[in-house]
């Protein structure tokens, strides 16, 4: 396993210098939120490495209970103002590296973890995998975003085998990341029932490619 704390210390960094704030949801987010979580349908939503929050904002304006869990108290600050901003209000929570998620047993309605679980090795991803399970309830949907094969995670980095990379990313050098191929994500979750899908843009030279997950806890 990863030292725990390695691709942490780079995206507390990266938060504290003000990088790394989407001011908006992608397109691919608020397309399945409204399909998946539309406002005919409020819950309790907890946004597993919810950012700087702009997904926690389109969630709130659905009008669900929102909690989040970020390991950057500036990350927490800047959410919790933009939320201020447009009315709306969290449960935002600092999660350290290892941490047992601070909610009961099926706490929540839908758990989202978009484009941060594959920042991970083998044996983490299943402790953060564990812990979205545990805390979601029987039925409740899990909605995931991560890099997929082509993505500039994994143009821009060092090989380490089993789907493991090294990234060289500017100002990501040394995040552990997995990119999966499609026939892997039953290894992200295993023995469930899977929609999987993607999103993609190009600019220049660098592409973005995600894959999206979503399934129901049974």
């Amino acid at each position: 396993m990863i030292d725990p704390q390695s691709n942490h210390k780079v995206w507390r960094s990266l938060y504290a210098q003000g990088k790394a704030d989407l001011r908006y949801p992608s397109e691919a987010f608020v397309r399945l939120s409204h399909r998946l979580l539309g406002p005919d349908r409020p819950g309790r939503v907890l946004d597993f490495g919810f950012g700087t929050g702009a997904n926690l904002v389109h969630l709130g304006k659905l009008g669900h209970q929102l909690d989040g869990l970020e390991i950057s108290t500036h990350a927490i600050e800047r959410a919790g103002a933009r939320l201020q901003a447009d009315g709306l209000t969290a449960n935002l929570q600092l999660f350290n590296p290892g941490d047992i998620f601070p909610f009961p047993d099926a706490s929540f309605d839908a758990v989202i973890a978009w484009q941060v679980l594959y920042y991970n090795d083998w044996q983490s991803l299943r402790w953060g995998v564990a812990q979205i399970e545990r805390v979601c309830k029987p039925g409740g949907l899990v909605l995931a975003a991560m890099a997929a094969p082509g993505d500039i995670s994994q143009t821009l980095a060092k090989p380490l085998g089993d789907s493991v990379y090294e990234s060289q990313v500017p100002g990501q050098e040394g995040c552990i990341v997995l990119i999966p191929e499609r026939a892997d994500l039953e290894r992200f979750f295993p023995q469930r029932h899977l929609e999987v899908g993607e999103f993609s843009y190009r600019f220049g030279e660098s592409v973005s490619r995600h894959w999206v997950v979503v399934y129901r806890k049974e």
